[in-house]
């Protein structure tokens, strides 16, 4: 939150800075230095490859810059009139507002992010320093990342994961993308959306036994639901070097954020289970758990 309200003061205050200079300037179409444009262009452009700190620092820095256009900008004007614009700035030129700072020589964006999954994931080397880690033979590196890697399937695994359908038939069989009693929300079918630990309220809910004598669904939600099936399916890669152009060998898993229904594969449910039993429990299918693939590949190689 305090990045955030920091962001937003340097971005005001650079836009109010360049506002009043426009009121100071005889042309206003000329208040602005084009070199600074194209710097703030880029910068806004680039804003979600930064963190929150790159950001914070190009833009203070590019304010720190603004500053000094009031007295340079008449003397670039002669009489009255608006000198030549210069080139804009090289590429070369605006590196250095991107650049990290504060890494040891040698650690470039592929071993950053490497370390960085090492230092939020692993449970021996959490919060572990740049220059630590670049002290870390490579080989001790690759098995540490390799560890952290598994670390962070476990986690998806098990937040990003719907329970046994045994657990909840209900949500199990009119869920639209996940169900869990721990989340805070889920969404039938129907178009209903609130609480998991409310589902039976809703079973019984006026809203959805009016909508359970027809038992439609729109064929965009249908759709959707297919097409998060086709994506749980496919699996999820969790790369060990993430960044690398060579390694693009990782972890493969499979988690399940949408349950196959009368709806996307009516073949599975006859007409006798498009209901609840007597005693009000709805039928479910077994599901199949799949294992882990390890995927060892290196474009070098191919």
């Amino acid at each position: 939150m305090y990045c955030k309200k920091l962001k937003c003061f340097f971005y005001n205050m650079l836009h109010t800075a360049i506002k009043q200079h426009r009121l100071r300037t005889i042309q206003p179409r000329m208040a602005v230095n084009p070199n600074l444009a194209a710097l703030m262009r880029v910068i806004e452009e680039n804003q979600d490859n930064m963190t929150e700190g790159e950001y914070l620092e190009a833009m203070n820095a590019l304010g720190a810059l603004h500053r000094q256009i009031p007295a340079a900008v008449p003397a670039a004007m002669g009489g009255g009139g608006a000198g030549p614009a210069g080139p804009p700035p090289s590429y070369a030129a605006s590196i250095p507002l991107f650049q990290r700072t504060g890494l040891p020589p040698g650690m470039g964006s592929i071993e950053h992010a490497a370390w960085s999954r090492v230092k939020h994931n692993h449970p021996e080397h959490f919060g572990i320093s740049a220059e630590d880690w670049m002290e870390i033979p490579r080989d001790d590196r690759n098995r540490f990342l390799r560890e952290a890697t598994e670390m962070s399937v476990n986690r998806f695994e098990q937040s990003c994961h719907n329970p046994d359908p045994e657990e909840c038939p209900f949500m199990a069989r009119h869920a639209v993308g996940m169900w869990h009693m721990t989340l805070c929300s889920w969404e039938c079918v129907c178009g209903y959306k609130g609480l998991c630990k409310n589902w039976k309220k809703h079973e019984q809910s006026e809203r959805h036994q009016e909508w359970a004598k027809h038992r439609t669904v729109s064929r965009r939600k249908i759709e959707n639901m297919k097409k998060r099936i086709l994506r749980d399916e496919a699996g999820e890669l969790f790369r060990f070097n993430p960044l690398s152009p060579v390694d693009l060998g990782g972890i493969r898993c499979f988690v399940v954020r949408q349950e196959k229904n009368e709806w996307t594969h009516p073949e599975l449910y006859t007409e006798f289970h498009r209901s609840a039993d007597p005693n009000g429990k709805w039928f479910v299918h077994h599901r199949e758990h799949w294992a882990r693939v390890y995927v060892q590949w290196s474009s070098a190689s191919a």
